[in-house]
């Protein structure tokens, strides 16, 4: 049975090692050594390195703090805000992408977390329904389609970024570009 110390030890362990020598580093072995409790407990806790990998995700990562935080946030602008969210986005993906690689060519198993390694496209998508609610958007608007959208743009921008080395997608306009496309304005449906 999973123990709330023993999982933090463990967490703080393998976001250790993960700093100092890369996703190669983070074995269950070595992570198990590193926290001072058996390899036993690092599967009772995650499941598998797949598992221990997700939680460093959602539990460690400042980078997905500071997207959800961005998500969730008040705005003045609906276009700042998106654009903002866009851009901690490729943060986020820039960030945990390289770490978990490794497990994209295989099927995932769900462990205690449904959403795998990318909560906060749920997040996004809990906050556009919001807005919706709040007739903030468009009756026409789709929360999952867009914040699908915008993850995936992200993501691809990310992906971009670290295979070539640059994007050609100006991160400005992804706000303004989005609220075009996807109709999300109330005062778009008059057209």
């Amino acid at each position: 049975m999973p123990r709330p110390r023993v999982r933090n030890q463990i967490i703080v362990a393998a976001r250790s090692l993960l700093d100092s020598g890369g996703i190669k580093a983070v074995t269950t072995k070595a992570v198990a050594e590193h926290a001072g409790v058996t390899e036993a407990s690092v599967f009772n806790n995650f499941g598998d390195k797949s598992g221990l990998i997700q939680a460093i995700v959602r539990e460690a990562m400042p980078e997905q703090q500071a997207l959800t935080q961005c998500i969730e946030s008040d705005f003045d602008e609906l276009e700042q805000w998106l654009e903002d969210v866009f851009k901690h986005s490729i943060v986020y993906f820039r960030t945990i992408l390289p770490m978990t690689a490794p497990f994209l060519s295989s099927p995932q198993k769900k462990h205690d977390n449904p959403q795998g390694f990318y909560p906060p496209r749920l997040a996004l998508f809990r906050r556009f329904q919001t807005l919706k609610a709040e007739g903030q958007l468009s009756e026409r608007f789709n929360p999952k389609l867009a914040a699908m959208m915008l993850m995936g743009a992200a993501m691809h921008t990310a992906t971009t970024q670290l295979t070539l080395g640059s994007s050609d997608f100006d991160e400005s306009v992804a706000g303004s570009e989005l609220i075009h496309t996807l109709g999300m304005t109330v005062e778009a449906e008059e057209y």
